[in-house]
Order: C-alpha cells, then sequence, then structure tokens
C-alpha cells in the first residue's frame, strides 16, 4: 500500500515537473505564445507576450482574445477550423507584430488556436538577447521574418483597397430580382450548391449579371467569410496577366516591383475567385490555369518554390466554349474542370415577366445614387420597355432608366422621358426597315467571306489574317452564314 502511494506520488512528481519545466521552456522564448480556445477565449500565454502587453499572465488569462490582440481574423479562423494561415501583421499595445496561427486539436477535435507573435522591433530584440545578438540575428529564423517586413506591409498597401472591395462585394440571392419561372429555377439550384466547393461556369449574353450570379453564390456559400475577388480576362493584356493571376517576386523582371507583388489566387486564398470573360484567356495561361486547378498551388513569376491555395473557381463568359474547344482556341481538359457546375443565365427578351420588378429595383437604386424621388413609371412607358428586346440585356435596361430619370420633370417616368429608338421600336414599318437593312448587311458579310476564303483556297489561318479578324471570329462568322462545309 505504501509502495503503491509512493509510487503514485512520484508519478504526479514527475508529471508536475515536466509541466512546470514546459512551462519554463516557453517563458523563455523570445516570441509572445497565446493559446485561444474554440470560444475565442485566452487559456494560456507565456511572459514574453504578458510582457508585450505590459499586463501580468493572470490579468490576460481568461479574456477575449479580441481584447487583448487587433486580430479581426481570428473569429473567421475559429469558425473555419481546419485552415493554413500565412503570415499577417498585427497590433499589440500600438505595436506591429508577425503573427502565426495554427489549429489545435484534442482526440481529432478542433481545440482552438495556437497563436505565436514575433516582435518585429530591433530594440525588442535587444532587449531580450543583448545588443551583440542583432549583429548575429541574420543567421535565425527571426531575422527571415524581419527581411519580409517591408516586402508585405508594401503587398498589403497595394492590396488594401482590393480587400475593402472585396469585403463589401458580397450579394445574396435576395439581390437576385425576378420571379419568373427560369429565375426562380436557378434560384433554388444556387442554394443547393451553396455548401459545394465545385468550380462554377456561368453562361450567358453580356449584360446578363453574370458577375452578381457569382457574388450570391460567394455570399451563400461555406467561404463567405472569405475574399471575393475578380479578375476580367479580356482586359489585362497577355504579357501582363500571369503577374496578375500569381504574382512575382522582386526581380523577376525589369520593373518589376521592390519587394514584390501578391496575385489574385493569394488574395484570394480560402475564398472565391471570379474569373470573368474567361473564353478570352490565352492558351499558355490556360495551362497554367489547369495546373493551379489540379495541384492546387501556385509560382509567383521567377519564383522557385510554390505556394498552396484554397481558393474556389467561379467562371463566366459570353461565347460559346465548346465551338473554342473544337477549334482548337480553348482547352477541353481545362473547359470540363472548371464546367464541373454551369449556370445560363437567360437573355431579358426570355424572361420579359421580370421586366416591372426590375424596374421599380433600378428606380429605387437610381433614387439613391441620383438624388432623386421618382415614384414610379407610367404604364405607357412601361409597355415600351416590354415591347422592346433589350440586346444589352440588364445592362442596357438600367442605362435607359437612368437617362430617363434625367429627363423626367415630375415624380413619374412617361413614355417620352425615355429614349427615342424605343418609340421607333413600336412602328411595324420602321422594324421591317431595320431588318432589311440588318438582311443586306449580313449578305455583303457573308459574300466578302466567300471572296477571301476562295482567295486563300479555304486556308483560315490567312484568310483571318486578311480581314484582321482572330481565327475565332473567322469561325463564328463562317458558322453565322453557313460556309463551313465550304
Amino acid at each position: 500500500m505504501s509502495f503503491n502511494h509512493s509510487k503514485k506520488h512520484t508519478s504526479l512528481y514527475s508529471a508536475l515537473e515536466e509541466n512546470h519545466m514546459f512551462h519554463m521552456m516557453l517563458d523563455s522564448r523570445y516570441e509572445g505564445i497565446v493559446y485561444v480556445d474554440e470560444s475565442g477565449i485566452i487559456r494560456y500565454v507565456n511572459q514574453a507576450f504578458a510582457d508585450y502587453n505590459k499586463m501580468s499572465i493572470k490579468e490576460i488569462i481568461g479574456r477575449p482574445h479580441g481584447e487583448i490582440v487587433h486580430d479581426p481574423n481570428i473569429d473567421r479562423l475559429l469558425s473555419i477550423r481546419n485552415f493554413f494561415e500565412p503570415l499577417v501583421f498585427v497590433d499589440i499595445n500600438g505595436r506591429k507584430f508577425v503573427a502565426s496561427r495554427r489549429p489545435v486539436y484534442r482526440r481529432k477535435q478542433f481545440a482552438g488556436i495556437f497563436c505565436q507573435y514575433f516582435s518585429i522591433s530591433p530594440q525588442d530584440v535587444a532587449r531580450k538577447f543583448g545588443p551583440d545578438y542583432i549583429d548575429l540575428i541574420a543567421s535565425l529564423e527571426t531575422k527571415n521574418i524581419m527581411d519580409n517586413v517591408s516586402q508585405t506591409l508594401l503587398e498589403l498597401d497595394t492590396y488594401k483597397d482590393e480587400f475593402q472591395k472585396a469585403n463589401i462585394a458580397k450579394r445574396g440571392i435576395k439581390h437576385i430580382i425576378g420571379n419568373s419561372a427560369i429565375m426562380k429555377d436557378l434560384k433554388n439550384k444556387l442554394l443547393c450548391i451553396s455548401e459545394s466547393n465545385s468550380s462554377v461556369l456561368l453562361t450567358g449574353e453580356s449584360g446578363t449579371g453574370k458577375e452578381l450570379f457569382a457574388q450570391a453564390i460567394h455570399y451563400h456559400s461555406l467561404r463567405s467569410s472569405g475574399p471575393f475577388i475578380k479578375i476580367n480576362c479580356a482586359a489585362i493584356p497577355e504579357n501582363l496577366l500571369e503577374s496578375e493571376l500569381f504574382g512575382y517576386v522582386e526581380g523577376a523582371f525589369t520593373g518589376a516591383r521592390k519587394g514584390g507583388k501578391m496575385g489574385k489566387f493569394e488574395l484570394a486564398n480560402q475564398g472565391t475567385i471570379f474569373m470573368d470573360e474567361i473564353g478570352d484567356m490565352p492558351l499558355s495561361m490556360q495551362a497554367k490555369l489547369l495546373r493551379v486547378l489540379q495541384e492546387k498551388e501556385i509560382e509567383r513569376l521567377g519564383a522557385e518554390k510554390t505556394i498552396s491555395v484554397d481558393v474556389r473557381i467561379i467562371s463566366a463568359t459570353n461565347k460559346d466554349l465548346c465551338d473554342l474547344v473544337r477549334e482548337g482556341a480553348f482547352r477541353e481538359d481545362l473547359y470540363y474542370r472548371i464546367n464541373v457546375i454551369n449556370f445560363h443565365i437567360p437573355p431579358l427578351r426570355d424572361r420579359k415577366e421580370d421586366i416591372p420588378e426590375l424596374v421599380n429595383y433600378a428606380i429605387k437604386e437610381l433614387n439613391k445614387n441620383m438624388n432623386r424621388s421618382i415614384l414610379k413609371i407610367s404604364e405607357e412607358a412601361l409597355q415600351l420597355l416590354i415591347n422592346y428586346d433589350w440586346p444589352g440585356n440588364i445592362r442596357e435596361l438600367k442605362n435607359v432608366l437612368e437617362s430617363a430619370m434625367n429627363f423626367c420633370r415630375s415624380h413619374i417616368i412617361d413614355q417620352n422621358a425615355l429614349p427615342y429608338f424605343l418609340h421607333l421600336n413600336g412602328s411595324n414599318n420602321k422594324k421591317t426597315d431595320k431588318i432589311d437593312l440588318q438582311g443586306k448587311i449580313d449578305e455583303v458579310e457573308k459574300q466578302e467571306l466567300i471572296a477571301v476564303l476562295n482567295q486563300c483556297r479555304g486556308r483560315r489561318k490567312d484568310a483571318a489574317a486578311i480581314l484582321r479578324i482572330s481565327k475565332s471570329t473567322l469561325y463564328r462568322l463562317m458558322k453565322k452564314h453557313n460556309l463551313l462545309d465550304k
């Protein structure tokens, strides 16, 4: 009995001594160390962290993490639970620190976050280790962090506005206006994929609201607390597209910014990247995008190492990607990768029953932006809008309403405030003239195509060069005029 008691006492003493030595080891560390439980409450800090805050350890333990450290991402990380978070900058007691955060698990259950805070002040380093340490620090990991501080600060400054836009670019399903059968079906499908991470391809004509759908998909997804980053593949020159998507390191090319630059994929980490006009992406970039989708990692221009990214891709195009695949202008393997879930956004002419609701919503929004107090649109004016086919879709409708509100002299938009072409649209004679004119234009276009193709003996590459158009444009024109088999 005495032996067992002695054995238990020895085991307890050893455990306490081991725990005491563990705490002594953590207290000897230069960086501040914090353990935050799953509720965001601080459960452990070491002496360095207490010193940085000019508080005692007892004063800190038990308080919410946000009261001590200005680190708004902690709440997001607590909700994500399974994450890889790159180094970030935070404020502690008015000073800048580099923060590293990692999830903690107990019996395979999420139990909180382990945080390390490195002071980037040479004075703090000298105070902790002595002035001679400043000369030796170049060989240590802490110095590597300090060397990257200016680079990361530049990156944060460069993308401050972009992140602000990302935080407010969150519009949900309530912002998708329309209760026609086709729109109800799309909204239901949107909610069905809310918990998915699969790639989405949005197709439809220009002005149909593809970006709004992309934002709504992000807003209702499990990534809604993460960034929503947009890039227009057609608006960026081919020689700049790679650095925009994947970033670059310092010295990667002539004129590269000191410290390098983060790309859109890094910015979108743990969020969504919206790639608009993906049909215009060059083939060389399509191969690199495919690698990102397969490997889930990117490589900055000029870098020797890869960076892991966790990004959902939503793409959009107003082109027929199947046609582009057939003519070799778009990679088939990439097409299948981005087209896991497909949403076709209908043109406005196919859902005219939504026009009254769209008009009322647009008037309310324009009233705010234009400082007007328009109440409604007259029945006659609304009928003119319904009769029109809207080749520019919702974007054109909004522009027409904005124009009308500028000329409206009362609180009701009447037909006199609407553009002249809407009135012409109601005339059968004018409409016939318009159709006849278009037919003549099409015939001239067809004859010109036939002449050039005959001149080039059917060689499409040469024909495109003579006409000064791309091969994809030539293909679409030939398809339009039934010349593919000629």
